[in-house]
């Protein structure tokens, strides 16, 4: 694997920054999912907060995992603060993995939420055609069946459109809304955002468990298998049979129409 001294590096610090959850984000998020107003800030929008880094060798760049601790509510039109920095580097079969943490602070200096990236890449074998991914079958979550749900928190079903990427990314021109960007990056096609998909068991929790998990809530999600445009999803989330006497556990899971599993995710709040 060939680096610059420019390249992501295990305690990097990520400059700080400020940020704020504006109007104009708010309605991009929303009509990107194609979801109705409500009376929350989406807690998964703080997703947005995150400075990207990346490695310079970016062919085959995917997401896959991201973990959550929510602490305050998301309000819109607060100063928070942002800082990050990279706590591992570390292989998955044929791919490096770079994770990096955020946290998000208000003016009082307590935290937000926290959230940590892994994101895949290609380093050592750089593909000089199109990406070849994994079958389906093979991915983590495709043969394991889904976590027994005693209490439904809600369902959602959409098809995710090339234009509803475009308004979720702001228009900007990158592999989540733009044919051409996404082919150079070696994929068949625009590959929806994992901020996408992670969006919709957002909202179903953010709806279902209100501040408790605004408040309190903990999540792991793993991506296993790239959504493209076009393809109809079911989001379902729900309470499963859990341990802890003061926390209630949650799964949840992104699946394509045909079955095929995009994301799972796993969790908790505190109980009521």
């Amino acid at each position: 694997m060939t680096q610059t001294k420019r390249e992501p590096h295990v305690g990097q610090v990520i400059a700080a920054k400020p940020w704020t959850v504006t109007p104009e984000m708010l309605a991009n998020y929303r009509s990107g999912l194609d979801v109705q107003p409500s009376g929350h800030i989406p807690q998964m929008l703080a997703n947005a907060a995150e400075t990207t880094l990346l490695f310079s060798q970016q062919k085959g760049h995917l997401w896959l995992r991201q973990e959550w601790e929510f602490h305050q509510p998301l309000a819109a039109g607060i100063d928070y603060l942002v800082e990050g920095k990279v706590t591992d580097i570390y292989p998955r079969r044929d791919r490096t993995i770079l994770l990096t943490e955020t946290n998000l602070y208000d003016a009082d200096g307590q935290v937000v939420s926290v959230q940590r990236h892994h994101q895949s890449f290609l380093l050592d074998n750089p593909p000089t055609g199109e990406v070849q991914l994994r079958s389906p079958a093979e991915k983590e979550g495709a043969t394991r069946s889904a976590a027994e749900i005693v209490h439904e928190l809600g369902s959602i079903e959409r098809t995710v459109s090339l234009e509803m990427c475009g308004q979720f990314f702001y228009g900007s021109r990158n592999y989540h809304s733009d044919r051409e960007a996404s082919k150079e990056l070696g994929f068949s096609d625009v590959v929806v955002g994992g901020r996408m998909s992670m969006g919709y068991v957002g909202e179903l929790l953010d709806s279902a468990l209100g501040d408790r998990w605004a408040t309190t809530g903990r999540l792991l999600v793993k991506f296993t298998n790239v959504l493209w445009p076009g393809e109809m999803i079911r989001v379902t989330a729900g309470v499963t049979r859990g341990v802890d006497p003061e926390r209630e556990s949650l799964a949840a899971r992104v699946e394509k129409s045909d079955g095929t599993v995009v994301l799972v995710a796993e969790g908790s709040v505190a109980k009521a």
